[in-house]
């Protein structure tokens, strides 16, 4: 026979209760009952636990033992009970929720909160894709928003599935206000990627996304190489860059909440370079079945951003026109 957790707790009440007969009342069986399972038990120990006399029952040295480490077991095994039960019912009404920096982020976000189930929700902001999806596999998040470019096609690892949030994103190319090129497509609100052959470039660093292959190959195709001369993420600083004059950056459909009087955007002409958004999940999470839901959010708050980038801009056009 081998001790489980339940034997465990026979010999700690056995010795607690300092006989057979008090034992088997406190756990309601019958004594011969009691007595013929702590013979099992002292039988799987190898040897007795206890030493009978009609007053009672005594630990032997070796019962004595096997109290102590037992008991220390079972405090043990109830502390991790305890916790694991305490963790499980606070991830139970969190959601973990990761992505790239992009303004619907935010928007999934307060629509989480507001759901009824969820207590809390957390994001994690990464630019690497392939970080996202390890922390989807790992079950580290439960939900990521994702960009997949022409050609780099995302591989879902096992247990995480996904749904389209926008089939195709265009990249919008943002300006200072008073840049020339600014004021001569202010009516038309495209322009022309080969336009900007002699801008020096500020961008997002390196990545996995397959982004900058596609950016340099749409430059090329235009005509002309790019000359990228900043890095950062801070999309202040890209900002600060642009304002100054120092440069012009690619941003999304968007990216209302970086803009300020100071600069624009523009759509570029036969959209070059775009992007698929997608929301994926773990399959093993316990939000999964969430799934459906937070894909509607997602869809909603999309279109809640672009909208808002859109009344901006017509806003500014109205600003510059005056």
């Amino acid at each position: 026979m081998n001790v489980e957790l339940r034997h465990l707790r026979v010999v700690v009440l056995v010795a607690e209760a300092g006989s057979v007969g008090r034992a088997a009342r406190w756990l309601k069986v019958s004594q011969p009952s009691l007595t013929a399972q702590l013979k099992r038990i002292e039988t799987a120990f190898g040897g007795e636990l206890f030493e009978r006399s009609r007053t009672g029952v005594t630990p032997t040295a070796l019962g004595r033992y096997a109290v102590d480490r037992a008991r220390a077991i079972l405090v043990d095994v109830d502390h991790l009970s305890a916790t694991v039960s305490a963790m499980t019912a606070v991830e139970s009404s969190a959601v973990r929720l990761g992505g790239f920096p992009t303004a619907p982020m935010s928007g999934i976000a307060s629509r989480l909160r507001d759901h009824g189930e969820i207590e809390q929700v957390s994001i994690e902001v990464e630019w690497s894709t392939s970080v996202l999806l390890q922390q989807l596999e790992s079950g580290r998040l439960d939900f990521a928003l994702l960009r997949e470019f022409p050609g780099f096609e995302l591989r879902l690892p096992t247990g995480v599935e996904a749904c389209t949030i926008v089939e195709s994103e265009s990249a919008y190319v943002v300006l200072a206000a008073d840049h020339p090129q600014a004021v001569a497509t202010r009516l038309r609100g495209e322009i022309d990627l080969a336009v900007l052959s002699g801008e020096e470039w500020i961008g997002e660093p390196p990545d996995d996304s397959g982004f900058h292959v596609l950016f340099r190959a749409a430059c090329e195709t235009a005509g002309f190489s790019p000359r990228v001369e900043h890095h950062s993420v801070d999309t202040s600083v890209l900002m600060g860059f642009v304002t100054s004059g120092q440069g012009v950056a690619l941003v999304s459909p968007t990216s209302y909440r970086m803009l300020s009087s100071d600069v624009t955007t523009r759509a570029l002409e036969g959209d070059p370079i775009h992007r698929r958004l997608l929301l994926a999940w773990s399959t093993e999470s316990p939000r999964a079945q969430m799934a459906s839901d937070v894909c509607q959010m997602a869809i909603q708050a999309y279109d809640e951003a672009f909208a808002e980038h859109a009344r901006r801009g017509r806003h500014q056009q109205r600003m510059h026109v005056a």
